[in-house]
Protein backbone atom coordinates (compact mmCIF):
# COMPACT_ATOMS: atom_id res chain seq x y z
CA UNK A 1 0.00 0.00 0.00
CA UNK A 2 1.18 3.36 -0.80
CA UNK A 3 1.85 5.95 1.68
CA UNK A 4 0.14 8.90 0.15
CA UNK A 5 -2.15 10.96 2.20
CA UNK A 6 -5.28 9.55 1.04
CA UNK A 7 -6.60 13.80 -0.32
CA UNK A 8 -3.75 13.65 -2.84
CA UNK A 9 -4.75 12.72 -5.97
CA UNK A 10 -2.72 10.25 -8.13
CA UNK A 11 -2.15 10.50 -11.79
CA UNK A 12 -2.52 6.72 -13.88
CA UNK A 13 -0.59 7.31 -17.24
CA UNK A 14 -1.52 5.11 -19.90
CA UNK A 15 0.01 4.42 -23.61
CA UNK A 16 -2.55 4.86 -25.93
CA UNK A 17 0.42 4.77 -28.84
CA UNK A 18 -0.75 3.61 -32.20
CA UNK A 19 2.48 2.80 -34.63
CA UNK A 20 1.22 3.43 -38.35
CA UNK A 21 1.85 0.68 -40.68
CA UNK A 22 1.06 -2.34 -37.83
CA UNK A 23 4.69 -3.49 -38.49
CA UNK A 24 5.69 -3.10 -34.74
CA UNK A 25 3.87 -3.86 -31.66
CA UNK A 26 2.14 -1.10 -30.03
CA UNK A 27 -0.46 -0.49 -26.86
CA UNK A 28 -2.91 1.30 -29.22
CA UNK A 29 -3.60 -1.84 -31.48
CA UNK A 30 -3.59 -3.95 -28.30
CA UNK A 31 -6.74 -2.44 -26.66
CA UNK A 32 -4.99 0.57 -24.64
CA UNK A 33 -7.64 3.35 -26.45
CA UNK A 34 -10.62 1.06 -25.26
CA UNK A 35 -9.12 0.66 -22.07
CA UNK A 36 -8.65 4.40 -21.10
CA UNK A 37 -12.00 5.33 -22.15
CA UNK A 38 -13.48 2.81 -19.73
CA UNK A 39 -11.04 3.74 -16.80
CA UNK A 40 -12.17 7.40 -17.37
CA UNK A 41 -15.38 6.27 -17.27
CA UNK A 42 -15.44 4.30 -14.49
CA UNK A 43 -13.13 6.72 -12.61
CA UNK A 44 -16.03 9.68 -13.09
CA UNK A 45 -18.55 7.52 -11.86
CA UNK A 46 -16.83 6.12 -8.63
CA UNK A 47 -15.37 10.02 -7.90
CA UNK A 48 -12.25 8.51 -7.64
CA UNK A 49 -9.44 11.34 -6.80
CA UNK A 50 -7.23 9.96 -9.64
CA UNK A 51 -6.16 11.64 -12.70
CA UNK A 52 -6.18 9.84 -16.04
CA UNK A 53 -3.59 10.66 -18.71
CA UNK A 54 -3.29 9.61 -21.72
CA UNK A 55 0.65 9.22 -22.99
CA UNK A 56 1.87 8.87 -26.63
CA UNK A 57 4.58 6.15 -25.89
CA UNK A 58 6.06 4.92 -22.46
CA UNK A 59 8.69 2.38 -23.86
CA UNK A 60 7.26 -0.51 -23.41
CA UNK A 61 4.63 -1.26 -26.57
CA UNK A 62 6.33 -4.73 -27.06
CA UNK A 63 4.55 -5.74 -24.09
CA UNK A 64 1.87 -3.09 -23.19
CA UNK A 65 -0.93 -2.04 -22.96
CA UNK A 66 1.19 -0.05 -20.70
CA UNK A 67 -0.36 1.75 -17.82
CA UNK A 68 2.09 3.27 -14.04
CA UNK A 69 0.78 5.04 -11.53
CA UNK A 70 2.63 8.22 -10.58
CA UNK A 71 4.35 9.46 -8.75
CA UNK A 72 6.55 6.52 -8.05
CA UNK A 73 4.45 3.68 -9.16
CA UNK A 74 4.27 0.25 -10.51
CA UNK A 75 3.95 -0.45 -14.07
CA UNK A 76 0.18 -2.32 -14.72
CA UNK A 77 1.23 -4.74 -17.77
CA UNK A 78 -0.90 -5.94 -20.37
CA UNK A 79 -4.80 -4.98 -18.99
CA UNK A 80 -7.63 -5.27 -21.38
CA UNK A 81 -11.05 -3.57 -20.82
CA UNK A 82 -12.52 -6.45 -18.97
CA UNK A 83 -10.02 -6.11 -16.14
CA UNK A 84 -11.52 -2.32 -15.15
CA UNK A 85 -14.03 -3.11 -12.59
CA UNK A 86 -11.15 -5.25 -10.80
CA UNK A 87 -8.21 -2.10 -11.77
CA UNK A 88 -10.99 0.19 -10.53
CA UNK A 89 -11.61 -1.55 -7.15
CA UNK A 90 -8.02 -1.83 -6.55
CA UNK A 91 -7.06 2.07 -7.41
CA UNK A 92 -9.98 2.40 -5.19
CA UNK A 93 -8.05 0.77 -2.23
CA UNK A 94 -4.86 2.13 -3.02
CA UNK A 95 -3.26 -1.22 -3.22
CA UNK A 96 -0.23 -0.80 -5.43
CA UNK A 97 1.21 -3.78 -4.75
CA UNK A 98 -2.19 -5.82 -5.67
CA UNK A 99 -1.91 -4.18 -9.39
CA UNK A 100 1.75 -4.44 -10.06
CA UNK A 101 1.41 -8.83 -9.11
CA UNK A 102 -2.00 -8.74 -11.40
CA UNK A 103 -0.78 -7.07 -13.98
CA UNK A 104 3.51 -7.01 -13.71
CA UNK A 105 6.21 -6.07 -15.43
CA UNK A 106 7.38 -9.03 -17.17
CA UNK A 107 11.09 -9.93 -15.43
CA UNK A 108 13.08 -9.45 -18.37
CA UNK A 109 12.04 -5.94 -18.20
CA UNK A 110 12.77 -4.89 -14.99
CA UNK A 111 15.72 -4.01 -16.18
CA UNK A 112 15.00 -1.48 -17.94
CA UNK A 113 11.99 0.03 -15.95
CA UNK A 114 12.26 3.91 -15.73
Amino acid sequence: MSDEPQSRPTTLSICVNFRAGDRLPSCGARGSRELADALEAGIAERGLPLVLKRLHCMGKCHIGPTMRIWPGGPFIMGAQEPDVPEILDQLEERDWDALAARFPLPEDDLNLET
